[in-house]
């Protein structure tokens, strides 16, 4: 039986480091970081002919838009995020892990314009860590990754218990080692209170 519940303390380990790393490095720059500032420089802009239908609405053009571009990544524009920008041009962020495609309809002159806008790694991580399997209308990879990090989160908890098991059934049992399992039911404790 122990060496069963060993194997299963190390598998449920190495399932949820990836996810234990990421979390642990958001924390971390979350922790650090003054502001969660995105970028606003765009990494590469490029142009492209596009005659929205006469009498479109703006969320009509929208749909267009996100239909015609296939940007990575994306999903639809919602009613609340159309917006027009200073200059009265139809402006889309389209927002991806990655970070933003910045699309504006120049209506004018044919054409959209098209800014690539790429998170720094701090915020990269910090939304990989936010995404959750309540988002059905995620791109398919972002939902493969919400599912692993459900997942590991059962094998974190199967890992603590199994660690838990491991040192009660050892012979050796020290202070520090009783001290810290306390600390972490306090914390555990604390953090429910908050939550609640």
């Amino acid at each position: 039986m122990r060496n069963l519940i060993i194997k299963l303390h190390i598998y449920a380990g190495l399932l949820t480091f990836t996810q234990l790393m990421i979390f642990g490095v958001a924390g971390l720059v979350a922790t650090v970081q003054t502001a969660a500032e995105r970028p606003k420089n765009p990494h590469t802009v490029r142009h492209q002919t596009f005659r929205p239908p006469p009498g479109a609405s703006d969320k009509e053009v929208a749909d267009l838009v996100y239909r015609e571009l296939h940007l990575p990544l994306t999903r639809p524009m919602p009613d609340f995020a159309i917006k027009r920008n200073a200059s009265n041009d139809l402006q889309l962020d389209f927002y991806n892990i990655n970070g933003i495609y910045r699309v504006v309809v120049l209506e004018r002159d044919g054409m959209l314009s098209i800014e690539e806008i790429r998170n720094s790694l701090p915020i990269f991580l910090n939304d990989m860590h936010a995404i959750t399997t309540g988002d059905p209308e995620a791109p398919r990879p972002l939902r493969i990754w919400a599912f692993y990090n459900e997942v590991a989160m059962w094998f974190l908890l199967a890992f603590v218990v199994s660690g838990v098991y491991l040192w009660l059934s050892a012979q050796a049992r020290t202070w520090w080692a009783w001290g810290s399992l306390a600390c972490g039911v306090l914390g555990f404790a604390a953090l429910w209170m908050s939550f609640r």
